[in-house]
């Protein structure tokens, strides 16, 4: 009777290392299959942000671009300082 017991523990605790292992074997899946979705994710987001940006960039130049009324009356403004300080 003394030598079964030993023999069901023994394989109790086999099945459980079993059982444990195969529980990390899910979790280690789900972790991998989770990181890779987040990779590819990432790589989708920095590749929107790339394209977004170099199809923004000449907008933003015609934004920063000076209004040529400004500067012509600006130039005419120095004009006429010039002049009176010739006078």
């Amino acid at each position: 009777m003394d030598k079964l017991k030993t023999i069901l523990i023994i394989i109790a605790v086999i099945v459980g290392g079993l059982g444990v292992l195969s529980l990390v074997g899910i979790i280690y899946s789900i972790l991998s299959s989770v990181a890779i979705i987040a990779l590819v994710g990432l790589a989708g987001y920095v590749g929107f942000r790339v394209l977004t940006r170099s199809q923004a960039a000449p907008e933003r130049e015609q934004l920063r671009a000076p209004d040529p009324k400004k500067e012509l009356q600006q130039v005419q403004r120095l004009l006429e300082e010039y002049k009176r300080k010739q006078d």
